[in-house]
């Protein structure tokens, strides 16, 4: 088993505003019975800001991805818009990411609608 994971920041936005408070989560997922693995979870800061990044001991090579979590024109109830992206292979780090192992995802302006949106119930 080796150590592997990745690290993720950017911005998120609503409109012009900042998407505080919403929540991010990167994760392995993981096929057939092995559960998929949470490698970090924050919040957005007041700025909409965020960086996580977390590591696994995996025997194949991981396959992460960032899930966000928000409210941006979020008219129903209950729960929450849910984006899905995942982390290209490139970025995954043996431990201790340097600085270009870092994905940086910019600024992402959480109003319009994207590819495969969900909707989930997280606390």
């Amino acid at each position: 088993m080796r150590k592997q994971g990745v690290a993720v920041r950017g911005t998120l936005k609503c409109g012009p505003v900042a998407s505080n408070y919403s929540k991010v989560r990167i994760v392995d997922i993981d096929y057939g019975v092995d559960p998929d693995d949470t490698l970090d979870e924050k919040r957005t800061d007041d700025m909409g800001r965020f960086e996580v990044t977390g590591t696994t001991r995996e025997l194949t090579p991981i396959d992460p991805v960032l899930y966000i979590w928000h409210e941006c024109m979020d008219e129903q109830t209950p729960c929450s818009r849910k984006l899905k992206f995942v982390i290209p292979k490139k970025f995954i780090h043996n431990g201790n990411p340097a600085p270009e192992q870092w994905l940086d995802i910019g600024v992402i302006n959480l109003e319009g609608s994207f590819d495969d949106e969900g909707r989930e119930c997280v606390n």
